[in-house]
């Protein structure tokens, strides 16, 4: 099987997108058929189910994938760049992915952008981009609810200990994502869609609003995951299904310590030991010999040193020209600016912060393609402000009022926070 590296990422590191002034520092999302939007596309194709959503990943890829398959278990650990990964892989750690490398498809694609979860697990969900489903960073502007939004926990991004607590403002997570879901797809052509995510997170309205019509199965731990995914996988090895599976350790992880922090590589060497073991091991010959096993992340991440340059409240003429706080991700921030100011705003980073930013228009990052191909939802540039400011290198902003606790970051377009692996492996392997 390949190690498509070589072939994969120069493609991805020349990929531009018109009219976007950004240079070499930048990774885009790679829309056309090498990121997560092509992933639902990817999975209807290795199950023999209708299109949906955008096309699959590119033949490159799907050409090495085989199938149809009975199942595909696609788990997707939320923060494991694609640099992370590929340390993981090292001889002395001795982990199965490593020892069935050469059994597996193994290629680096994009994530969205931006990269962040919110967004990147509405694609998998949808198989649009975030300016198609509506979902655009950690917090939004909502125009329909009159605040900002938090994509996450459904509350007001200035809430405190409030989650869920939009639904108060009429916010109805079953009817906030107008596209077809891919578990509404699959179910309505024969294929059993279900997930295995953690039980804290199992009803949120998050999961609500991407999972209609999909089975929920619920973990407290590692084990109880691979466990229970074995069992049920075993006793229902002649059902046509997509198995989801969410593990957000290594996110949580990595924000308080950085990706190159050891609790991360022990975390997910722990992780993967664990997998092997309660959940590889365990699969009878039968269960595993028509099952592909799909990793992927939804983004990487980059260390973000604290610097208090970076806190908006140390600049208060800079958010005297603001019609509100910035919106989406510490590492992509939009911008509302009072009229007539944009200019001025122009000059405060060029002053403020020489070189850290670049900063582009909305509207030519939205037609460029940067949030994914049209058509796009009516009110997006409600959602997307005046400005963007992309940062270079470790540069981030942050701009809500209380301490600044995260160390490591995402939502950006570096190749730290873009790249993530793609990992397939057929688990007939496995038994030989």
């Amino acid at each position: 099987m390949p190690d498509l590296r070589s072939q994969i990422f120069p493609r991805i590191k020349q990929h531009t997108l018109g009219g976007l002034p950004l240079g070499d520092d930048f990774i885009m999302p790679y829309y056309d058929g090498l990121s997560l939007v092509n992933i639902p596309g990817t999975i209807t194709q290795l199950l023999g189910a209708p299109a949906f959503g955008k096309a699959p990943l590119d033949e490159a890829i799907t050409s090495h994938l085989g199938g149809p398959y009975k199942k595909v278990v696609l788990l997707l650990v939320d923060a494991l760049g694609d640099d992370l990964f590929q340390e993981m892989l090292t001889p002395e750690r001795d982990l199965f992915w490593s020892r069935y490398f050469e059994k597996a498809i193994f290629s680096p694609i994009t994530s969205i952008s931006p990269s962040t979860t919110a967004s990147a697990l509405s694609t998998l969900w949808t198989g649009e981009g975030p300016a198609t489903h509506g979902i655009i960073g950690y917090e939004m502007w909502s125009k329909e609810l009159g605040m900002i939004m938090n994509n996450i926990l459904h509350s007001p991004a200035s809430a405190r200990n409030d989650t869920g607590g939009l639904l108060r403002s009429g916010f109805d997570p079953n009817d906030f994502i107008r596209k077809p879901l891919l578990g509404t797809h699959l179910r309505n052509n024969g294929v059993q869609p279900t997930t295995f995510i953690h039980s804290r997170i199992a009803h949120s309205g998050l999961s609500v609003m991407q999972m209609e019509d999909v089975d929920v199965h619920t973990f407290v731990d590692e084990a109880d995951l691979c466990i229970s995914l074995a069992d049920y996988i075993n006793s229902q090895r002649r059902l046509r299904e997509y198995i989801y599976v969410y593990y957000s350790d290594v996110d949580t992880l990595m924000h308080r310590y950085t990706a190159k922090d050891p609790r991360v590589f022990f975390q997910f060497e722990a992780f993967s030991s664990m997998f092997e073991k309660a959940f590889l091991n365990n699969l009878t010959k039968s269960a595993a010999e028509d099952i592909l096993l799909i990793l992927v992340a939804d983004h990487g991440s980059i260390a973000t040193p604290i610097y208090n340059h970076y806190d908006l409240s140390n600049h208060p003429a800079l958010l005297d020209m603001l019609v509100m706080q910035p919106t989406c991700e510490n590492r992509l921030a939009f911008f509302y600016i009072k009229p007539g100011k944009v200019s001025d705003v122009r000059a405060y980073f060029e002053k403020a912060w020489p070189e850290k930013f670049v900063l582009i228009d909305s509207k030519t990052a939205l037609e460029s393609g940067l949030f994914g191909e049209g058509p796009f939802i009516k009110n997006v540039q409600d959602r997307l402000g005046n400005l963007i400011a992309v940062p270079k290198g470790d540069a981030y902003l942050w701009w809500a009022p209380k301490p600044n606790p995260m160390a490591g970051r995402h939502g950006g377009l570096s190749k730290e926070e873009m790249l993530v692996p793609f990992y397939a492996l057929p688990l007939r392997y496995l038994k030989g």
